[in-house]
């Protein structure tokens, strides 16, 4: 059986890595937190108590982590208060996104290279960053192809 006080630890440090993804300390708790809790739903209530937040606090974050889709709200009849969830699918959805974003960016930086066609001296740093988003627009597909499939 897994200690709480270990699973703390894993839910801070799960917490610390989606910070430079742009998901504050707070909703990647409540994101590590719904991956790991039984049962699966967990009222906004519930999540204040466990993870020691405000109730401000978890709506405001709740609410970001259903905006990127990877929690879902569900209402049942009978229950007064709201019940979040993690969303697989929307998990695999947004992993799909920020790859797609990769090879926008590299038609981005192309377009700039196109720009600077006539100032190969201006273009060089654009070029290295170019060369790189060219390598990871095609080698990311593939990997993604090559995914488990995603939870029905």
């Amino acid at each position: 059986m897994v200690r709480e006080s270990q699973l703390s630890v894993w839910i801070e440090q799960m917490a610390a890595h989606f910070v430079p993804e742009g998901i504050p300390l707070i909703g990647g708790r409540i994101l590590a937190y719904l991956l790991v809790c039984d049962p699966v739903e967990r009222t906004a209530a519930e999540l204040s108590e466990e993870l020691e937040a405000s109730s401000g606090s978890i709506s405001t974050n709740v609410r970001l982590l259903m905006n990127l889709g990877v929690v879902t709200k569900t209402t049942r009849r009978g229950r007064q208060a709201a019940e979040y969830k993690l969303n697989e699918q929307g998990w695999h959805d947004m992993v799909n996104r920020r790859l797609r974003a990769l090879a926008q960016t590299r038609e981005l930086t192309s377009s700039g290279l196109r720009l600077l066609s006539g100032d190969p001296q201006r273009a060089l740093r654009l070029r290295a960053i170019d060369e790189l988003y060219g390598w990871l627009a095609a080698e990311l597909p593939g990997v993604w192809e090559r995914r488990p499939a995603p939870p029905k």
